[in-house]
């Protein structure tokens, strides 16, 4: 009898192309996570600097806070709007002039003297429209500096001056929680470009942002300063959205000027007008509607009085 030729086995399970493809997503998965924690490092060591440098600003604003000496304040201000003043030339592309410096410095120590420190700004203007018309030897843009970034350092002066450190503290919160709430929102949710001055700032990120301020900060104000709800309400969105144009109109000079930053005085950050911008435009907001409510409360009960008598 013919015997059958053995049939090969068929092996349906092919075990050497099963390991094969569990090394690769293994090792696929495990190239993924160490590029991912390689990259997250890279980065946080490339922006140490930045972080760095936030850190000792936030700890030294607030000693400076917390100490809340008059004339400290009022030195360390001057420092960063000296500072801010001759980062601006470079933005406004004015030649460097040393009555410039002296003009900022004067208004700067006439503010300390001042009840109203921002009419100095207007004095300045003043003084220096009429040198412009009588020498015709200075721009017209020289008077552009002492509008920004003389005028909002003086309206965050002057909120010290009249409503006390615990406001700017406000303040800053109230700018910051809408740049984090901004950033976060709009690299979550951005899709629509909110102004060609800044591509990659979002209308979405930008709402995001002012709510985030507006909730966190008017019940920062209620709790902290003891505000009126609706009033802490108001005056956050009034900051808030003061502040996200201060630093659209930063972007816009830079853009001008054809430059990264307006400095380099702080690391990772850039200049002071860089990471004070939106803070400057905000100080203006806030320092005009506390004034104006404070006026308006004052003006209601003197008229309520006076129909009393």
């Amino acid at each position: 009898m013919e015997q059958q030729a053995s049939q090969p086995r068929l092996d349906n399970t092919p075990k050497n192309d099963t390991i094969d493809a569990n090394k690769s997503s293994t090792l696929k998965s495990t190239r993924f996570n160490t590029g991912f924690f390689n990259s997250a490092k890279d980065k946080f060591i490339g922006e140490s600097a930045r972080y760095i440098t936030a850190a000792l600003l936030i700890v030294g604003i607030g000693v400076l806070f917390i100490w809340n000496n008059a004339i400290a304040i009022w030195v360390v201000l001057g420092v960063a709007f000296m500072l801010g003043f001759r980062e601006s030339l470079i933005l406004y592309r004015i030649n460097t002039n040393l009555w410039l410096y002296v003009l900022a410095l004067g208004v700067w120590i006439l503010a300390f003297f001042s009840t109203r420190p921002i009419e100095a700004t207007f004095i300045a203007c003043v003084i220096l429209a009429s040198v412009v018309a009588y020498k015709q030897k200075l721009s017209s843009k020289s008077i552009l500096p002492f509008l920004y970034p003389t005028l909002p350092f003086l309206a965050l002066y002057s909120i010290y001056v009249d409503f006390g450190v615990l406001r700017i503290v406000w303040l800053i919160l109230i700018v910051a929680l809408c740049d984090i709430g901004a950033y976060f929102g709009g690299r979550i949710f951005g899709k629509t470009s909110f102004s060609p001055t800044s591509p990659k700032k979002t209308l979405e990120g930008v709402i995001i942002g002012l709510a985030v301020a507006v909730i966190v900060g008017s019940v920062a104000g209620i709790f902290m300063l003891n505000t009126h709800f609706l009033f802490s309400i108001i005056l956050s969105l009034i900051v808030a959205a003061f502040g996200v144009f201060g630093d659209l109109y930063e972007s816009y000079l830079k853009r001008k000027a054809e430059v990264k930053d307006s400095g380099s005085i702080l690391p990772g950050h850039g200049g002071i007008l860089d990471r004070f911008d939106a803070v400057l435009f905000g100080a203006v907001g806030m320092h005009f509607f506390l004034m104006f409510f404070d006026e308006f409360a004052c003006t209601r009960c003197s008229i309520l009085g006076a129909s009393l008598l």
